[in-house]
């Protein structure tokens, strides 16, 4: 007989596999017992409502994304904070790219009311601490001036993440697009790196002219 955590696992993925066919999650999770191979009954003692069924699926997708993340700081290979939100940006962009039905589940998620004891909340709270523990690091190094307002920084970068969110999502319908053949994560790659180099250049400290 298979184990609980395999049944649940096998219902993510049938939720997951319904989002992508559909568009939509279903209004019963018992809908998916087809899908899943799985009894209506089980399915209802697993995820009550459609609200609980859509938070294990954020909760899926999250681990996901946050495990591409790590490997994104992993494979930056170096210490350099500048350096490594770059090589986040990149794992963010490119699991955004192959996980297209996640990633707008999020995105819609975060668009939101987000409820602060979901999935979403502690996420998006773990980012805006990523981002401002590497802006700290990089004032501490020397890389961003001592007067550096690390908390507008922050929010600048917040802001121009959800832009880049639906840049993703609206792409297609948006019309200061029109005429760009660059593809989407290419575009959104290039608008991060130029907002971190002017970012940097605007905060660097000044120079000593002592000699």
């Amino acid at each position: 007989m298979e184990g609980r955590g395999t049944i649940y696992q096998g219902l993510i993925f049938a939720a997951q596999e319904y989002l992508e066919d559909k568009g939509h999650l279903p209004q019963d999770p018992a809908e998916l017992a087809a899908l899943a191979q799985v009894d209506a009954g089980e399915i209802r003692g697993m995820f009550g409502s459609a609200e609980d069924l859509r938070e294990g699926l954020v909760y899926h997708a999250v681990t996901l994304l946050n495990d591409a993340l790590r490997q994104g700081v992993i494979d930056a290979g170096t210490d350099d904070p500048i350096a490594q939100m770059h090589s986040i940006a990149h794992s963010y962009l490119g699991w955004a790219e192959a996980n297209p039905t996640l990633f707008r589940l999020l995105v819609n998620g975060l668009c939101g009311p987000i409820n602060p004891d979901g999935t979403l909340h502690r996420f998006t709270r773990s980012m805006r601490d990523l981002y401002h523990r590497k802006l700290s690091e990089a004032q501490r190094l020397g890389i961003l001036s001592a007067d550096t307002d690390i908390e507008l920084s922050t929010m600048m970068l917040h802001c121009l993440v959800k832009g880049g969110n639906m840049m993703f999502l609206t792409r297609n319908t948006d019309p200061w697009f029109d005429g760009d053949p660059r593809p989407t994560r290419e575009l959104a790659e290039q608008i991060f790196a130029e907002f971190m180099a002017n970012l940097v250049r605007a905060n660097a400290p000044a120079a000593d002219g002592s000699g």
